[in-house]
């Protein structure tokens, strides 16, 4: 597939999707439909727990349950740029942490991208927030969140020290309607049963991304390795070779056995070899 080629449908927005026993149909906001055999969709969790997108029929009350157990995380990092020759903080050091006093989780880690093995001479640094803290920032405008981080490196590193940044920029993850939050986690309670859940295909409609890898969720490569994977399982429905089916589980247990960890389940390493450490 080149980058022209017309089955590759970019700033294209889906709105509805209607599946069964015989295929999928996927309908966009500009009116236009797309009817396929299979299909994976590849949703964030955010987007699958909103009502931005609908389904018809709805999805049965094992899936619901289990698009719903799960929580999306928000992970913020704001990047500022200062003038190279103005560069206030020892390149030499990676990581520089702050402690407010006040409120915890307040800007606590900057990282510096001007150093060797990154953007050496950029005069880059940027501070990651969490949770509470991202839903804050993300919420505000840039012009308030500037001014507090400023705060903090001035309070950090001496108000005469610190001039105003050349650029400066941050996502709103949990405000993006492609995504609705930065990853997805496990709440406590969960067992690889819920997961699966989340995780199996109904009827023809498979799903994949990083929340439904059991091993590596929240990750780049937990959305490459159930890509691979889902793909390749529709490969082999089409070709009708080594067809199997994603199981899933009518009745829930709150502890997951042995048994269950396994390929079929999305758990591909073993979790119960001591190589003789016992």
């Amino acid at each position: 597939m080149h980058d022209k080629d017309p089955r590759l449908l970019l700033n294209t927005v889906v709105t509805n999707i209607s599946y069964d026993d015989s295929g999928v149909k996927v309908y966009n906001q500009d009116g236009s439909c797309i009817h396929a055999d299979y299909a994976i969709c590849t949703f964030s969790l955010g987007v699958l727990q909103s009502d931005d997108i609908s389904f018809d029929p709805e999805l049965p009350s094992w899936k619901q349950e289990g698009i719903e157990t799960f929580s999306m995380g928000t992970y913020t990092k704001i990047f500022l740029q200062f003038p190279a020759d103005k560069v206030f903080w020892n390149t030499s050091y990676q990581f520089f942490l702050y402690a407010d006093p006040h409120e915890r989780g307040y800007y606590p880690i900057f990282q510096s991208l001007d150093a060797e093995g990154f953007l050496p001479g950029s005069g880059i640094i940027f501070v990651t927030v969490v949770q509470s803290q991202s839903y804050v920032v993300e919420a505000q405008d840039d012009e308030t969140t500037k001014a507090e981080v400023l705060a903090v490196l001035r309070n950090m590193f001496g108000a005469d020290n610190v001039p105003e940044p050349i650029a400066f920029l941050y996502p709103r993850w949990s405000l993006e309607r492609w995504a609705y939050g930065s990853y997805s986690n496990w709440p406590a309670g969960t067992s690889l049963a819920m997961h699966q859940n989340l995780r199996a295909n109904v009827d023809r409609l498979y799903f994949a991304g990083e929340a439904t890898s059991a091993e590596y969720y929240g990750f780049l490569h937990g959305a490459w390795f159930e890509g691979q994977a889902v793909g390749a399982m529709i490969a082999d429905l089409v070709k009708k070779v080594n067809v199997t089916e994603e199981v899933h589980y009518e009745v829930l247990h709150g502890t997951t056995p042995d048994e269950q960890y396994d390929a079929a389940n999305g758990w591909q390493a073993s979790s119960f070899l001591t190589y003789g450490f016992e």
